[in-house]
């Protein structure tokens, strides 16, 4: 057996090479500091970094942070802004299965993620990460999303998925990803009433 049963890799050396593999499976390229925040976000996820450690946060809707982000001085700002970002990227990708079919949707966690972003990308310190990190993050968010998902695949840290729920998946968000893992299973997504390939 070549492969160790432990392997000492830290967090962020296990996600670096983890979410490498998915942007060279899904054919995606990024900054080098957007891949450095998505590692450290799985590494801060894994740590129990994430949601914060504010009292409530785990509880309180994502819109109800949103307003209350934006009425707070810049500092806190940022800080709210950022978590949930970084919640709604996490849970889109590694939990998308829980999501489906609840009241709040993949839907409305890319919207709430991608607003957060593209307000961090135009008040953020550019000594931090720059707008340019943030503004990636809430335009490509689904991309982003479904490189978490894979990698929560190869991490085997998600349940299993049926071919009904990647179907449900690929209607509400349109995932290049989930067509093509439908793909793999012979079936060929169509939108309820699309035309069928002949």
């Amino acid at each position: 057996m070549s492969e160790r049963l432990v392997r000492g890799d830290t967090a962020v050396e296990f996600f670096r090479e983890q979410l490498e593999r998915a942007m060279d499976h899904q054919k995606v390229s990024t900054s080098t500091f957007t891949q450095f925040y998505l590692v450290n976000l799985l590494a801060g996820c894994v740590r129990g970094e994430l949601p914060p450690s504010e009292p409530g946060y785990d509880e309180t809707p994502l819109a109800v942070l949103y307003v209350r982000a934006i009425h707070s001085s810049r500092r806190d700002r940022a800080k709210l802004l950022r978590a949930m970002g970084d919640t709604a990227l996490f849970v889109s990708g590694f939990f998308a299965d829980s999501v489906s079919g609840r009241l709040v949707d993949l839907d409305y966690y890319k919207a709430m993620g991608g607003f957060a972003y593209a307000r961090l990308a135009q008040d953020e310190d550019p000594r931090v990460f720059g707008p340019e990190v943030f503004s990636e993050l809430a335009g490509r968010f689904t991309q982003f999303a479904d490189l978490l998902s894979e990698i929560s695949e190869q991490s085997q840290l998600a349940t299993n998925q049926s071919v009904l729920r990647l179907y449900e998946r690929w209607i509400q968000t349109g995932s290049r990803r989930v067509a093509a893992l439908l793909a793999e299973r012979g079936i060929t997504p169509v939108l309820p009433g699309e035309n069928r390939p002949q």
